[in-house]
């Protein structure tokens, strides 16, 4: 079953669609996201969205990796007027009342979240860096922090922590990485090669 957490207060409700119904006809807007290029839909994850004002349509957000570690739901952003929907990881910020206002994190897939409050922020990660999303849009994109396997292990003191898979490590196999909250400045430096250059 699909996991909605919507602890903050929020202007919206949302649900995931059941059975289609049989004659192909639905009483309120489709939309999908991102529209369509090549053919009339695509596969995706299919909720029912109903905002505040009482506009009511079906979201069809793109499928972004079909296997694990991807994974699907869906959580508030923040901001009680837009949701944030990560669809087999695929992420997406929507505004309920406006569907049609809507961006897409630019990070697939995404295999780990965190809802940071006090900073006002959305932290994605994929298996190699991370995304921060804030009330404005896109707040920063880190650099690679690892070579793969991204863990965050905590957010605490305007720093973002975490593990990764480390080729080089024989005893753990897997490095450090810390990251500014406010900028996603990497605080450590990148492993280096033979000749002494950053490797990222």
């Amino acid at each position: 079953m699909l996991e909605i957490d919507l602890a903050l207060p929020h202007a919206y409700a949302v649900e995931e669609m059941g059975d289609l119904p049989g004659t192909g006809k639905f009483d309120v807007p489709v939309i999908f996201f991102p529209p369509p290029k090549n053919r009339l839909e695509h596969d995706g994850l299919w909720l029912k969205v109903t905002a505040a004002s009482g506009k009511r349509w079906i979201g069809v957000f793109k499928f972004g990796h079909v296997s694990p570690p991807a994974f699907s739901c869906v959580v508030d952003s923040l901001d009680p007027d837009r949701m944030c929907v990560i669809s087999k990881g695929a992420a997406y910020i929507v505004k309920a009342d406006q569907p049609e206002a809507w961006e897409q994190i630019p990070l697939v897939p995404v295999v780990d979240f965190r809802v940071i409050r006090d900073a006002g922020l959305l932290i994605f990660s994929d298996f190699i860096r991370l995304v921060a999303y804030g009330s404005g849009g896109l707040a920063w994109r880190s650099p690679r922090v690892c070579w793969d396997g991204l863990k965050i292990v905590s957010v605490n003191r305007g720093i973002i922590e975490g593990i990764g898979y480390d080729p080089n490590d024989l005893a753990t196999h897997e490095s450090r990485f810390v990251v500014d909250l406010k900028t996603g400045r990497s605080l450590l430096p990148s492993p280096a090669s033979i000749d002494g250059k950053p490797l990222w």
